[in-house]
């Protein structure tokens, strides 16, 4: 058991200076460069708000939402009306 966690505790010490120590760019990882490409699409100054730069579907997505939140608030609008003014009989 003493092994065991010697060997463990060894692996995660020896990893964190490993990673430490990669300064050349043949040893940063492929998918850096990739989060990094995203990150710029993101980034961009482009006068759209982060939640419709993904792609298409951010922006039919965006409008369905707002469209059930307007009939939303029109049905509370009406719930209210009918409650506030008192029907004639």
């Amino acid at each position: 058991m003493m092994n065991l966690s010697r060997a463990v505790v060894r692996s995660f010490s020896t990893a964190t200076t490993r990673r430490a120590t990669a300064t050349s760019k043949d040893q940063i990882e492929k998918g850096y460069f990739e989060i990094r490409k995203v990150q710029e699409h993101f980034q961009k100054k482009d006068g759209k708000p982060v939640f419709l730069k993904g792609s298409a579907v951010d922006n039919v997505l965006y409008r369905i939402t707002m469209a059930l939140a307007l009939v939303g608030i029109g049905g509370m609008g009406k719930l209210f009306w009918e409650l506030s003014v008192p029907k004639k009989e």
